[in-house]
């Protein structure tokens, strides 16, 4: 296997599962990141795609504190 081939783990070492069970910290799901160790290449690409979505989605929809007014 060259080192291109390789698929790098997006875990950053925060593991906590929000409660559709996507880790907050990979955005991988409970049953991408139990299957990592054994999926292969063009299968962790995949997941790699949803993270990508899944990160955007998080990145774009988290509330801010713009229209919180102070008391």
């Amino acid at each position: 296997m060259t080192q291109a081939s390789v698929v790098r783990s997006p875990c950053t070492g925060i593991c906590l599962l929000n409660e559709r069970e996507i880790c907050t910290g990979c955005h991988r799901s409970r049953s991408e990141i139990g299957r990592w160790s054994i999926a292969s290449s063009e299968e962790k690409r995949s997941i790699l795609g949803a993270v990508r979505s899944r990160r955007f989605a998080a990145i774009t929809t988290q509330p801010t504190n713009e229209n919180v007014k102070p008391d």
